[in-house]
C-alpha cells in the first residue's frame, strides 16, 4: 500500500495573522511577553509566554523596548477582555 504523507509548513502563528484581515507580510511583528506570578496563567514551572499578533500601520517604527511595547500590549489585552465580556 502507497500512502502519501503530506506537511504544510506555515510561518509562526499563520492564522492568528490571517484574522487580522489583508496585510503586508513585512509588517508583522509578534510581541511575546513571560507570564508573571499572580496571573491566572502563571505556572512557577513553566513560566508560559504569552504572544500577541501585531500589524504596523505602512509607514510605522515601533521601538523594541518594554516603556513602548508593554501600553501596546495592555491596550491588546484590554480590548480582547472587553471583546470577550471580561471587561466592562
Amino acid at each position: 500500500m502507497n500512502r502519501q504523507r503530506a506537511v504544510n509548513v506555515v510561518d509562526e502563528m499563520e492564522a492568528e495573522f490571517r484574522t487580522l484581515g489583508d496585510h503586508n507580510r513585512d509588517r508583522r511583528r509578534v510581541l511575546v511577553w513571560r507570564v508573571s506570578e499572580g496571573n491566572p496563567f502563571y505556572d512557577p514551572e513553566r513560566r508560559p509566554l504569552l504572544k500577541a499578533p501585531f500589524l504596523l500601520f505602512a509607514d510605522e517604527t515601533v521601538e523594541d523596548n518594554d516603556a513602548v511595547l508593554l501600553p501596546i500590549l495592555h491596550q491588546i489585552m484590554v480590548d480582547a477582555a472587553k471583546q470577550h465580556g471580561m471587561v466592562r
